[in-house]
C-alpha cells in the first residue's frame, strides 16, 4: 500500500469517527454548550422547584400556541433548575438518594428533548418531552421530605 493511499484511508476513517461522534451528541457538545439565553441557577431547592414548575407551565402553553422560541428558552431555565436539584438535594433520605438521582437524570433527558425539539422547530418532539416532564415531576416530588420543595 502506498503512503498516499494509507494517509487517504486514515483521514477518511477519522472523518467518519468525528462525524459519528457529532451525530451521537446531536450536533451539540453538551458538556460545553453555552446557553442561548440568560440563565441564572436557582439558589435553593425550593427556588429550583418553583422555577421548574413555572417554566414547565410556560413551555406547555408556548408549545400549544406554536411558540417554539419560548419553549426553547423555558427548557434552558428548566435545565438550570434540575442542576440545582442535583447539587443541593442533601435533605433527601439516604434510601431515596439513588432513586432521586435516577429520576433527575431522566428529567434532565426529557428537558434536553424539549430543548432540542424546540431548537430544531420540531413541535412533536417538544410535546413528547413536555409529557415526560409532567410524568416525572410527581415522582421527583415524592422523593423529597414534606415541605422541602414548597
Amino acid at each position: 500500500m502506498t503512503l498516499t493511499r494509507t494517509l487517504t484511508l486514515l483521514f477518511a476513517g477519522l472523518s467518519v469517527v468525528i462525524a459519528s461522534a457529532a451525530h451521537a451528541a446531536g450536533g451539540h457538545d453538551h458538556g460545553k454548550e453555552k446557553s442561548h439565553f440568560e440563565v441564572i441557577a436557582p439558589a435553593s431547592v425550593k427556588d429550583a422547584w418553583t422555577l421548574m414548575t413555572a417554566k414547565l407551565a410556560e413551555a406547555d402553553a408556548a408549545n400549544s400556541s406554536g411558540n417554539l422560541a419560548a419553549v426553547h428558552e423555558a427548557s434552558e431555565q428548566m435545565g438550570a433548575a434540575i442542576h440545582t436539584l442535583q447539587e443541593k438535594s442533601d435533605m433527601v433520605a439516604a434510601d431515596a438518594k439513588t432513586k432521586l438521582a435516577s429520576a433527575l437524570k431522566q428529567l434532565d433527558k426529557a428537558v434536553d428533548e424539549v430543548h432540542h425539539g424546540s431548537e430544531e422547530k420540531d413541535g412533536e418532539a417538544a410535546t413528547a418531552g413536555i409529557g415526560k416532564i409532567k410524568g416525572l415531576l410527581p415522582v421527583v416530588e415524592g422523593l423529597y421530605p414534606a415541605g422541602a420543595l414548597k
